[in-house]
């Protein structure tokens, strides 16, 4: 199977026609067996029907050598039907390129220490369709050890590669952090076996299942909306402001006082949709020097304390800027589950943001107002899953005393659409009425112009998160 965030997912080492079965419950993406005498893992004399079956549940069987002849390799896959082999050894690029020729698809194991290691590469790009990035050690394959990822940012090649080398359950979070261009699959071995050879599939299954539970389907947005279908408090502030370090401490203010979620405004200088208490916070926080790059260190650790679903928000200027896939990768790297861009044309989401918010397991939150169309409304609800940002009127944020009936009617209308997605209602949320007002008609309220203004009157942040909830009273 592939892992709900875009990569293969790839066992090697089996053998026993029973750990075979079970496995391919699974719906692995391939599954490798070792054709190496010296090997723990060495198939032996594998039941003819074993690659067969392999090839019925639509997994693609893997035949692995270390340093044998090219007969002897074509020779074997005929023999059981591979049309995938891997080279273990130091195979040369005619080698790969022969086989190749032969019609067989080539995986190239490289065993990675440092950067030099790399270079090796350069020689065998166009012979081979894979390459594997092992830890270099005595013994070919299956050490369990690990080597530096890092090392990986130096590969520029055009070859899309596996990621192997002593994975294990522990490393869900490493892969999820992980990000390379070229990145096609992981590689699971001896780090998920009772013994050499036989896969422990209950483990295997609950890694699978672990690693695809951050995703856009099952973040921590979609977990909130799971156990808690109403009443939910989203609260908005802006990155920098009034301090230039007081993200962290907000953020633990906010979680600590009870808060659902957060929206971490990303300070911009021509904000369309915000009114002017929340304009004149992001230019506190420009002149403070907070930029995207200074946000996104000051909550590099926030997964470390932080459990509250985190969105941010933001104009595409800045996203565009920053780069949109570097910002995607450095999302899902701190722990960032979703993304609000007011001005993101539903053209440009369609075709380019959402793909890459998918693939990063990204969260995008797009608005309707009273003027949106039903038309443009189930478009929206089709194509997002967390929920709609309900905005209250079609002017900019700040706070109201009351929602007249004309925004009432509005919300029954859209509560009347059947959609799919649960929805929050913000801009405009300041006192209890409001508040009760969008609990009635939404799953929740999003609060941002009013804690604003506390943050801007009180000392503590303490102070002010509780200076906000006591008006809401």
């Amino acid at each position: 199977m592939r892992t709900d965030f875009g990569i293969k997912l790839k066992v090697c080492g089996m053998r026993e026609s029973g750990n075979v079965s079970d496995l391919a419950a699974l719906k692995p993406d391939y599954m490798g067996f070792i054709f190496y005498p010296k090997s723990s893992r060495f198939v032996g004399a594998l039941a003819e029907n074993t690659v067969h079956f392999v090839k019925q549940q639509g997994i693609v069987p893997v035949a692995v050598f270390v340093n044998a002849s090219i007969d002897s390799i074509v020779l074997l896959a005929g023999l059981y039907g591979f049309t995938h082999v891997q080279l273990h050894g130091n195979e040369t690029p005619q080698t790969c390129a022969a086989l190749k020729m032969k019609g067989l698809s080539v995986i190239k194991a490289f065993n990675v220490a440092n950067y030099p290691d790399l270079e090796a590469t350069k020689a065998y790009e166009g012979c081979c369709d894979y390459f594997l990035f092992d830890t270099k050690t005595q013994k070919p394959g299956g050490s369990g050890l690990q080597f530096d990822w890092a090392i990986l940012s130096d590969y520029k090649g055009g070859t899309p590669f596996f990621l192997s080398g002593g994975i294990g359950p522990s490393d869900v979070e490493k892969i999820r952090s992980f990000h390379h261009a070229r990145l096609f699959g992981i590689d699971l071995n001896s780090r998920f076996e009772i013994q050499p050879a036989l896969k422990d599939v209950r483990l295997i299954h609950r890694f699978i299942n672990q690693l695809n539970s951050n995703n856009t389907m099952q973040n921590r947005i979609n977990q909130l909306f799971g156990t808690k279908s109403s009443e939910i408090l989203s609260i908005y502030f802006t990155a920098g402001y009034p301090n230039p370090e007081d993200t962290m401490p907000v953020l633990r203010e906010l979680q600590a006082q009870g808060v659902d979620m957060v929206e971490i405004g990303i300070p911009f200088s021509d904000p369309l949709a915000d009114g002017p208490v929340i304009q004149a916070s992001g230019n506190v926080a420009l002149k403070n020097g907070m930029t995207l790059h200074k946000l996104f260190d000051q909550i590099a650790g926030m997964r470390s304390e932080i459990t509250l679903p985190v969105i941010l928000m933001g104009y595409l200027n800045v996203v565009m800027q920053f780069g949109l896939e570097a910002f995607c990768q450095a999302c899902r790297k701190v722990g960032v589950d979703g993304v609000i861009l007011p001005d993101l044309p539903m053209k440009d989401y369609l075709e380019e943001y959402k793909p890459m918010m998918d693939k990063y397991g990204l969260a995008m939150v797009l608005l309707i107002t009273p003027e949106t169309s039903e038309e443009r409304i189930r478009e929206i609800d089709e194509n997002t899953s967390s929920f709609i940002y309900m905005v209250s009127s079609a002017s900019t944020t700040g706070a109201q005393s009351s929602f007249d009936d004309m925004k009432q009617a509005y919300f029954r209308r859209i509560n009347g659409m059947g959609l799919k997605n649960p929805r929050l209602i913000g801009f405009g949320i300041s006192n209890r009425q409001t508040l009760e007002a969008a609990y009635q008609n939404a799953s929740g309220a999003i609060i941002g112009s009013r804690f604003i203004e506390c943050l801007g009157k009180e000392k503590l942040v303490k102070d002010a998160v509780s200076a906000l909830l006591q008006g809401l009273k």
